[in-house]
């Protein structure tokens, strides 16, 4: 189809060209010195295409023979940036697939690519899921020690990079997720804890950030903390209702268990919400506990 119109178009620009050109007549003159050159018009327009035509193959030859070292860096630049990412498929692969010593290889192959490439050097979220999927690997393996040297820098590097793509924040938020999950898998409730409390407000109303900061809060036996925690989460509806009501109720009776005297009992009923002292059972329990 693309050489039907090309015909079509060679056709009308020859008889374009034979209209116009045909019944020219006209005369160009140069002089030089002592010397004269006639030229019809239609020699002199071909020859000025042609001059024309031919500078401008000159100076896309030698734009093409400057821009070379540009272009061949930007070519190195690419095929490593393929190989990075090719490194980072193969982690996350691996890491899936349960091989977490060679998904931790890949992982660093790809840092260790980047760090070699100026360009790729600053992508803030690359560098950190790569430090991320290394120190989930060393988590998996119990390499406690190691795996909290790779958070940090995780942690590092989405604080001192660019962001190429997603948020401001996103790579940072991910690894402060991941610290407090695993904290808690650890039992370091003050850790996670910390690692939840350094998230920006919008991260840590998340339901999974307020899921973890419950698990925490319990684990450090905060129970009306915990409490508060646990009605946000049944605000977002994370639970059903009839495991929040079991949930909230359970939370109340452990904070009122706290109590040593009716003075903390009181200032503890005063921090409840108004619908857990509308709760006929957590009303009986305070009154309970207040006769003890």
């Amino acid at each position: 189809m693309r050489g039907v119109i090309w015909l079509v178009l060679l056709f009308v620009v020859a008889v374009v060209a034979a209209t116009t050109l045909g019944s020219n007549d006209g005369l160009v003159s140069l002089y030089w010195g002592g010397w004269r050159v006639d030229f019809s018009l239609n020699l002199f327009v071909i020859v000025v295409l042609l001059i024309s035509l031919g500078l401008m193959s000159v100076v896309q030859a030698l734009n093409s023979l400057l821009s070379l070292p540009r272009r061949a860096g930007e070519w190195r630049a690419l095929r490593r940036e393929r190989a990075e990412q090719a490194a980072l498929r193969e982690a996350l692969a691996e890491y899936f697939g349960a091989r977490y010593g060679r998904a931790r290889k890949a992982a660093q192959r790809a840092l260790a690519i980047a760090a070699e490439t100026p360009i790729l050097r600053d992508d803030a979220e690359f560098l950190a899921l790569g430090h991320l999927l290394a120190a989930g690997s060393l988590h998996r393996l119990q390499d406690r020690t190691r795996r909290d040297e790779t958070l940090r820098q995780a942690l590092k590097a989405a604080r001192g990079g660019r962001v190429l793509r997603g948020g401001p924040r996103s790579a940072e938020e991910a690894t402060r997720l991941l610290a407090a999950e695993w904290a808690l898998e650890d039992r370091d409730a003050p850790r996670a804890l910390e690692a939840l409390a350094a998230l920006p407000p919008g991260a840590a109303r998340r339901t999974h950030a307020l899921r973890l900061k419950l698990q925490a809060l319990r684990t450090a036996r905060q129970p009306l903390e915990a409490l508060h925690t646990a009605r946000l989460l049944a605000n977002h509806q994370a639970f059903s209702p009839v495991v929040a009501q079991g949930l909230l109720r359970g939370l109340a009776a452990e904070t009122l268990e706290s109590a040593h005297d009716v003075q903390q009992l009181r200032r503890l009923w005063g921090q409840f919400d108004g619908a857990d002292r509308r709760d006929a059972v957590v009303v009986a329990r305070a009154v309970q506990r207040a006769v003890q």
